[in-house]
């Protein structure tokens, strides 16, 4: 279960800033506030994905 945890901590801290970045590129002009938002949506939606993938696949 510590791993499970583990492994999500990591996509959190790769995730948020990638899809950070991202946003940012593809939205020049929008501001960085709208950015943080839209990467926190993403990164929710990513650990919901991979939460629920996990749980459901059988040992």
């Amino acid at each position: 279960m510590a791993g499970i945890f583990s492994i999500l901590i990591f996509v959190i801290l790769l995730a948020f800033p990638g899809f950070y970045i991202i946003t940012r590129k593809i939205f020049p002009k929008r501001s960085k506030r709208s950015a943080a938002w839209i990467s926190a949506l993403l990164t929710a939606l990513l650990i919901g994905i991979l939460a629920t993938v996990t749980i459901a696949t059988p040992v």
